[in-house]
């Protein structure tokens, strides 16, 4: 799926989530964490990778592979320092408006790489 940098798009992401339900035979509690998983990395790649750009797109895929399933979501942006996010449960960050979508993801999925200086993403959901 490819999507242009428009937080609209979020629709057409939640309908291929649903598609994937299907297609991989998704439970409802899997269901939950990979949607409320992939819709905040396609925020993230909207809003902070591609700057709202509607000339950049959103590049969704997924995989089943050996009991597991691989959504990958990738920006055009330059990417993100990955390594030092600072861990919004800590006192000195619970009130910083951002920093907690990534949070979310790492806790919901089994596994979250990056590639390409931050601009892709692959969570990876046991089933």
């Amino acid at each position: 799926m490819n999507i242009p940098s428009e937080i609209g798009n979020i629709v057409k992401v939640e309908n291929f989530i649903d598609s994937l339900a299907e297609n991989f035979g998704l439970a409802t509690e899997q269901l939950g964490n990979i949607s409320l998983s992939v819709i905040e990395a396609v925020n993230n790649a909207i809003l902070s990778g591609n700057k709202q750009d509607e000339n950049k797109h959103v590049t969704i895929t997924a995989k089943q592979e050996d009991n597991k399933i691989f959504i990958t979501i990738q920006d055009e942006g330059d990417g993100f320092d990955y390594e030092n996010i600072p861990d919004p449960t800590l006192p000195d960050n619970l009130h910083k408006v951002t920093g907690r979508g990534l949070f979310v993801m790492k806790m919901l999925s089994d596994e979250m790489i990056f590639e390409e200086n931050g601009s892709k993403v692959t969570l990876v959901f046991n089933l």
